[in-house]
Formats: structure tokens, C-alpha cells, sequence
């Protein structure tokens, strides 16, 4: 009996092995499916790396609408065109062979690092001030509750005692999924 299932476990375990370094879908290994049928792996659908699932306690402190903004087609034609600037500086001052000429592209090239750093310091500038603004308007929102949360509790209890259903100012929509048990 245990050379039979130590044999099974052999054959299920080479079997799994070969499916795993194969490219195939699992689920045509071995069933009759032509060569043709298989699908190739590059067909196959696959998850671009960046956007694999996170664990939830990942990164809390980020949500959606926290991320930086997207970057309008001049921005970004703006930054490519920094960057070419740059590294074609650089290249040029790599293959200089003449001093003077070197330090002078040296220089060109730190006057378009310093431009790029200033304007990166300036945009960070104002992504600071935007959050003191909202931070400051979190701490106001915070206070009001706290002033206010013997009166909602109250409102809530009552509410609760008479089995009317609490409105929801916010939070999950009807329909929509949300962990936690199912609201009643």
C-alpha cells in the first residue's frame, strides 16, 4: 500500500514539475490538445510586474487620491527634452579631449543639473504646501468632531433603540462589495 501511494505521489509530483516548467496552460497538459491548441507563452495573459497585488497593511498611509499628479504631454516632452540635453552634455563631455573645452561642458552641464534640481525643489515646494493646507483643514474636521460626538452618539443610540435604520453620510454605496459583515 505505501509503495503504491509513495509511487502516485512520484507521478503526480514529475507531472506537476513538468507542467510547471513547460509553458502551457495546466489544464491542456496531456489531454489530447495538438501542439497547435496549446497556447504560447507569449499569448499567454500575464500580469505586468508593477501591478501585482499588495498586501493590505502594505502601504497604508497611501490612497488613491494622495499619489502625485499625472504629468501633462508638455511636462513630459519638457523632461524628455531635459534629459537628452543632459546626457548628450554629458557624452560630449566625456569624449572631450581638450581641458578647456571640457570644463567649460562641465559647467554647461552643472548649470542644467542645478535648473532640473531647482525646478524639481520648487514642484516638492508646492506638494508641501498643499498638504499643510490639507492638514491644516483635517485638524479643523477633527476638532469639530470631537466637539460634536456626544450629540452624534446620542442621535445614533436613539436611532438604533427606535430600529430606524442610521443614515450613511459617505462610506460604501448600496450594491457595492465591502469587507466586514453584511449590512442588515
Amino acid at each position: 500500500m505505501k509503495k503504491w501511494i509513495v509511487s502516485i505521489l512520484m507521478v503526480v509530483f514529475a507531472a506537476g514539475l513538468s507542467v510547471a516548467e513547460e509553458k502551457s496552460p495546466w489544464w491542456k497538459f496531456g489531454f489530447g490538445g495538438d501542439k497547435e491548441e496549446q497556447i504560447a507563452p507569449e499569448q499567454a495573459p500575464q500580469r505586468p510586474r508593477g501591478d501585482r497585488p499588495r498586501p493590505q497593511g502594505d502601504r497604508p498611509e497611501r490612497k488613491k487620491d494622495q499619489r502625485r499628479p499625472r504629468l501633462s504631454e508638455e511636462e513630459r516632452a519638457a523632461m524628455k527634452a531635459h534629459y537628452e540635453a543632459v546626457h548628450a552634455l554629458a557624452a560630449a563631455a566625456r569624449s572631450e579631449t581638450d581641458p578647456a573645452r571640457k570644463a567649460e561642458l562641465t559647467e554647461q552641464l552643472r548649470a542644467k543639473l542645478t535648473e532640473g534640481a531647482k525646478r524639481m525643489q520648487e514642484q516638492f515646494r508646492m506638494r508641501v504646501q498643499q498638504a499643510e493646507a490639507d492638514l491644516t483643514k483635517m485638524k479643523e474636521r477633527l476638532d469639530k468632531g470631537e466637539a460634536e460626538m456626544a450629540k452624534r452618539v446620542d442621535e445614533h443610540l436613539q436611532k438604533l433603540l427606535a430600529g430606524e435604520k442610521p443614515e450613511r453620510k459617505g462610506g460604501p454605496k448600496e450594491g457595492k462589495h465591502r469587507k466586514g459583515p453584511p449590512a442588515e
